[in-house]
């Protein structure tokens, strides 16, 4: 008895077929096909809309009762290794010139400081390449990634910690301390500033607010130490501490200090 497509029939197909996929899809298909008789493929080509090309693998494998593999990872286009087999030599031979591994060492993780758009226009220039032999500039940056080389921020240059005339520096500044302190017509002041401190009540150990809000205002400390008597000056700016400032603060000072050089000054 052939299979009558009724318009029932082919709704009910068509929801049975799109609920399937791959070797399941095609054997459905062609048992549909079966039952339709002579001419069933031409019929679910024309009526249902279906693929004959799928339609005459489904019925071979129904036929030898064997699943042919897809193989949907061997299609579409090769990457840019297999296209070009020198290229990732050649980006090799541009990149490890110009990368460094991790400071901390706990990974063999290699950053590049080169840009993809930079190791492109190397590739075009240097080593003879055409536009259309190379990837594009994303897609180079996504090639790199893929040969291990990240980008990362470097640092240009870095300050030394210690200059090799660093101890030479404190042995003059230690003499002129102490030749400071033996000449009674000398004062010796330090002075410093601090980080800047937010004015309001916030988290210091008394009855605050209970989220740190935009403060009242920002006091920035400065201060000055004489050594000689342990005596100590604070002073608090909203601005910046510039040079003007820690000059006026000294003025103030001055007065106060004039006195105390005058009475060890010898008449």
């Amino acid at each position: 008895m052939k299979l009558e497509l009724t318009t029932e029939i082919i709704s009910t197909l068509h929801n049975a077929v799109e609920l399937l996929k791959g070797a399941a899809r095609r054997l459905f298909m062609a048992s549909v096909v079966v039952q339709m008789g002579r001419g069933g493929q031409w019929r679910a080509a024309q009526e249902l809309g279906w693929n004959r090309d799928l339609i005459r693998k489904g019925l071979h494998e129904l036929k030898i009762g064997m699943t042919c593999i897809d193989a949907f990872s061997s299609r579409g286009r090769k990457c840019w290794e297999e296209r070009q087999p020198g290229l990732e030599q050649d980006i090799r031979a541009i990149v490890d010139a110009h990368c460094q591994t991790d400071p901390t060492f706990r990974t063999t993780r290699l950053y590049r400081r080169l840009t993809a758009k930079e190791v492109r226009r190397q590739l075009l220039e240097d080593k003879g390449y055409g536009p259309e032999q190379i990837p594009r500039e994303r897609s180079m940056r996504d090639l790199l990634a893929k040969l291990g080389f990240h980008p990362r921020k470097v640092v240009k240059s870095k300050p030394l910690r210690k200059l090799k005339e660093t101890d030479a520096i404190f042995a003059q500044v230690h003499q002129a301390n102490v030749q400071a302190d033996a000449d009674p017509g000398t004062i010796r002041v330090s002075f410093d500033t601090k980080a800047v401190v937010a004015i309001d009540d916030l988290s210091r150990g008394e009855q605050s607010l209970d989220h740190d809000f935009a403060p009242d205002c920002k006091m920035t400390p400065f201060g000055l130490f004489r050594p000689d008597t342990s005596e100590t000056w604070l002073y608090f700016t909203s601005g910046p501490v510039t040079a003007d400032f820690m000059v006026d603060r000294l003025q103030d000072l001055w007065p106060t200090l004039k006195k105390t050089v005058i009475l060890h000054i010898p008449w």
